[in-house]
């Protein structure tokens, strides 16, 4: 055994994910590379059993438990006492009891932050003028209530710091943003899909607030007819009654699932572009979405909101952009329909390349946090 195995202190993730879940940086970042550093546990939740499981060095805890999680993992034989980290992701009610048994057993706190879910659904109701005096005051507590509990940590891991700055400004708290990245493991280069159209993929939910259909309609008025528009996402019949709207490009769209990251990685791997295309405001415009990431796994170039924070990491010379508007996203269509194979690969190898290179690597992240978590 090694020194450093020796020495390795131990960290305890705390998701909010389900039991068997494959979602952003849990896998490849907390439950991958930073087990180089660190003896990682993480936590996972069930609807659907009522005991305490351990699954190698995964934890999994029946959901009615979640906001005595403290109380219960110690009635189960986990010694909190022997952890230097306790890390809480999204969840303010579990964050809450980790933080009140924080001097019991002498752990750090750490939040992680992967999309402000609370304030999404605030949005959706304002966007459909469903929101009132009651509403906006139970969403201002509740933010506030938020910074509390994150004034209270050690450590702030919010997806960037422009989403930080937008929603939860002068927290007073360490922060170390952990956007969205790529796994080096699974990077494949390019392939050119099957046949003479272009295939575009939409990984994602179909909701009010995304404004999908926006896109759409814009494909509806595409002149050419040489492409095809993939649809991944877990409501698909939520997507079959969308797409109901749209009989004109209905044999122009395929809905499909995928139950793993596997299967949805395969699927992005059989398209030429991907589409990441949102509303610009602020929800949105303050991180670049995981999708992304996801599509140049598989180099393939993504065709997303001409702003800022896109720009921020990207060029026209790696990704295609257009602004969030009908018009505009059938004039890129059209261009991008009218590529070269040769030309959309070069993109999504250079945005690949460029994401490998920078801090969207979460093997060079993992290190990153290690250096962060050690000046704690």
């Amino acid at each position: 055994m090694t020194t450093q195995n020796k020495t390795k202190k131990k960290l305890l993730y705390i998701t909010d994910q389900q039991e068997y879940t494959d979602h952003g940086t849990i896998g490849p970042l907390f439950n991958g590379y930073l087990k180089e550093y660190y003896d990682v546990n993480v936590v996972y939740f069930t609807k659907f059993k009522n005991s305490f499981q351990t699954k190698g060095t995964d934890y999994v805890v029946p959901q009615q438990h979640k906001k005595e999680i403290s109380c219960y993992m110690d009635s189960k034989g986990v010694d909190l006492s022997s952890y230097d980290y306790v890390f809480v992701r999204n969840k303010p009610d579990i964050l809450k009891n980790i933080l009140e048994n924080r001097n019991k057993y002498g752990y750090k706190v750490g939040y992680r932050l992967s999309f402000p879910k609370r304030e999404e659904v605030y949005e959706a109701h304002k966007a459909k003028n469903n929101t009132t005096i009651i509403d906006r005051a139970k969403n201002y507590f509740q933010k506030q209530s938020k910074k509390n509990l994150l004034s209270q940590c050690d450590l702030f891991m919010p997806t960037s710091k422009d989403m930080e700055d937008a929603f939860y400004a002068n927290s007073g708290v360490r922060s170390f943003p952990l956007p969205a990245g790529l796994d080096p493991a699974r990077i494949t280069p390019h392939r050119q899909s099957d046949g003479d159209e272009c295939y575009f993929i939409y990984v994602g939910t179909l909701d009010t607030l995304r404004e999908f259909e926006k896109v759409l309609v814009a494909f509806t008025k595409v002149h050419s007819d040489k492409w095809h528009l993939n649809i991944s996402t877990l409501d698909s019949a939520f997507a079959r009654d969308v797409m109901q709207k749209y009989p004109s490009i209905s044999d122009k769209v395929s809905i499909i699932k995928a139950d793993n990251l596997d299967e949805l990685m395969v699927q992005i791997d059989d398209c030429d572009v991907g589409i990441a295309l949102l509303p610009d405001i602020p929800i949105y415009s303050t991180a670049i979405p995981a999708k992304v990431m996801d599509y140049y796994t598989c180099a393939i170039p993504t065709l997303m909101t001409d702003n800022p924070k896109n720009r921020s990491l990207f060029s026209d010379s790696d990704a295609l952009f257009c602004k969030f508007d009908v018009d505009d996203i059938v004039a890129k269509l059209e261009k991008t329909i009218d590529m070269s194979q040769d030309e959309i690969a070069k993109m999504g190898h250079a945005g690949q390349d460029k994401l490998l290179a920078h801090k969207r690597n979460y093997k060079i992240m993992a290190k990153e946090l290690y250096e962060e978590l050690k000046s704690l």
